[in-house]
Formats: C-alpha cells, structure tokens, sequence
C-alpha cells in the first residue's frame, strides 16, 4: 500500500539548508533544529457506525416494501415482506398436525376415551374373577369342588389382573406418548412460524436505513444481501494501514481527513478501534476513528484520504532523507578525512529525519548522490 506524509502548515520546514560546496565540488549540509511532524497515510471511507448488512433468511419474492433509502428505521421494524408458497403450505401442515395432536391429548378425546373403556371393561372382569375366585376357595375348603376347578377360577382371577394391569400401563403409555408428540408438534408449529416470519426482513438496530436492493416483485435469495443499516446521523472513518505501520497506530492519535466530496476541507478525527487481522489482499490493516466535532455527513461510503499523525516536535534536529545512507549511516565531513557514523532516528517525513545521536549542530554531512 502507499505511504506519504504530511507536514501541517506552519511547521513545514524549509526546503533549503544551507548547502555549502567545497573545492571539489562535493555538496554538504549542516543540521537544522526545525518543527516536525510525522503521519502515516492512510485511505478508508466514511461508513455509518455500527454498520451492518441484511441479508434474506430464505428463498421467495418481495411482496411488499415498507421502508426506503433514507428512512429511519426501528429496531425490529420490517423492511421487506417475502412470501413463500412451500413456507406458507409447511406453516398450515404443522398447525394442523399441531391441532390433531392437542386434541387426541384431550381427556376426553376418541383415543383416551377408548382406552378408559378397555380399563373399565377389565376392572368388571378382574373384579368378577377375583369374587369368584374367593368363593371357588372357600368351596374347595368344604370339599364342594375339586382342585381343578380351584386352579381354573385362580388362572381366570389371575388373566384378569394381569389384563387390568395391562389396560392401566397402556392408558398412561399412550397418554405420555401424546404429551411428547403434542411437545414435539408445537415445536414443528413454532419452527415454522418462525421460517414463515423470516420472510418479514426486519431490522436488528434502531438507525437510519442507508440501502435497499430490492423491489417489489423481485426474487429474493436466502443469504442474499437486501439492505444497509446503521446508525442515524453518527459516522465514522475505516481507514486501511499498510502492515509496515501498523506497530506505529495507538488509540487516541489524532487523524486529518480530507474527502473527495467536500474538497479540500480538512476534517479532525482521532483513532477509536484497531482490528488485528491483517486483510491478506492488500497486507494491510484496519482501523476506525471518531470525528472530533459532530460533522453532519449525509453520505456514506464516500473515499477518504487520511494522515495519522505520529509525532511532533517544535525544536528537532533536523537533516535530510538524501544525507542518510541506507538505514541510519551518514557521512560527515573532516578536515583529515571523511567519515562515516551511526545515527538514531526520531520522526521522520519524506524529506526529512530528526537525529537523536551521531551528529551536532555545525557537522557537515555529505550529499551521497552529489558525490
């Protein structure tokens, strides 16, 4: 990504030190303390705050438009109605399966009522045996019958219980299986209301409604982006920061801005949020800032210019760029002979680097490309 900086007006630094030219020709400069300010370039947009994107939950086709370009908007407020026909048509399926199920539920429902009947039928037969039960013992006691007969009334006393037993266990059986269908039936039912109001495409947010994409009639695809939303009338900057910057970005740091459709008026704005991931296309990184004042953007998405200002100082020494050679060497001229120091960096600009260590006042450092 490109870099530039700036210098504000009023500490711009003169052009021209002072060049002196020695017999043979070599061309030096003397150190100058100088105002510096150091930015880094950044370029980004003007975006609503807490900016998001709607997007259609399911297939269908827009049946009605509630809200335009420029509306404000309440949170849960729709824009779009979708309608679905195999939606619709599921929605009626499990209401009506919904219904079935509550009402064979139901104490009296046909299901329960044949059930209770079949306990009332076996509680006759299990009380008869179990009577007859009773006098077919007390009449083996007195030698009246014979054992087997004693044996079939106790089998048939025995059957009866066992079938009571069974129509009881049965009723509950049912009853309970009806309760988890009746749950699992309501769940279906809410499930697909909750699909069918999918088709209301409402906002998450109260804002300002910055897009719509679609119109009436138009088809509509699930995931498919339909509308822009973010806050009313609260903007900010997303700027992009090449990687090489990055470590340099701080919260808090001031920001100039100028925008391409307000010409060349200059906007404050400070650092608010750094993003850590790096967007791999351009290695670059992102980060938001705040305008100072409360400018009254009526557009978003606009391009934005940006210098992030680093540093500043009012009395630094000053060299050029053209005098450092490589990272941090320069060449200081000397009366038995040239040589060639390590200099420590402060702020730096495109022309110039303030130095912290490695030369004075007075020295004279020689101009390499005037060599």
């Amino acid at each position: 990504m490109k870099k530039r900086f700036i210098l504000y007006c009023g500490v711009i630094m003169v052009a021209a030190m002072a060049i002196l030219a020695s017999c043979n020709k070599t061309k030096t400069v003397k150190p100058e303390r100088k105002a510096i300010t150091e930015a880094v370039y950044a370029s980004g947009y003007i975006v609503p705050k807490n900016e998001y994107k709607v997007f259609a939950l399911a297939d269908g086709y827009i049946v009605a438009k509630y809200k335009v370009d420029g509306d404000s908007i309440k949170k849960g407020e729709a824009i779009y109605k979708v309608q679905n026909n195999a939606l619709s048509a599921r929605l009626s399926a499990s209401r009506s399966s919904y219904d079935l199920v509550k009402r064979n539920t139901d104490e009296n429902s046909p299901v329960l009522a044949d059930l209770k009947n079949k306990i009332k039928s076996a509680q006759a037969r299990y009380k008869n045996d179990s009577i007859n039960y009773v006098r077919n013992k007390n009449m083996f006691a007195a030698n009246a019958i014979t054992k087997s007969q004693l044996d079939q009334a106790e089998l048939a006393n025995e059957v009866s219980t066992n079938d009571l037993k069974s129509a009881i266990q049965q009723y509950q059986r049912t009853k309970d299986q009806l309760t988890v269908d009746l749950q699992n039936a309501q769940s279906t039912l809410t499930s697909s209301g909750e699909d069918l109001a999918n088709y209301a495409v409402a906002s998450m947010m109260d804002g300002e409604l910055y897009e719509t994409s679609k119109e009436l009639g138009e088809a509509v695809r699930k995931d498919e982006q339909v509308a822009l939303i973010g806050e009313r009338g609260h903007k900010i900057l997303q700027l992009s920061v090449d990687q090489s910057d990055i470590e340099k970005i701080k919260l808090g740091l001031e920001v100039v801005v100028k925008m391409d459709v307000t010409g060349n008026k200059v906007y404050k704005a400070r650092i608010s949020k750094i993003y850590p991931n790096m967007n791999q296309s351009d290695q670059s990184f992102k980060v938001e800032a705040e305008f100072e004042d409360n400018y009254q953007f009526n557009f978003v998405h606009s391009s934005a210019e940006a210098n992030i200002i680093i540093g500043n100082k009012d009395n630094a020494l000053l060299i050029p760029r053209d005098a450092v050679q490589g990272e941090d060497i320069v060449e200081i001229k000397g009366l038995a002979g040239n040589k060639k120091v390590k200099i420590e960096k402060g702020l730096e600009t495109l022309e110039f680097v303030e130095v912290l260590k490695g030369v004075k006042e007075g020295d004279e450092l020689v101009l390499p490309e005037a060599k």
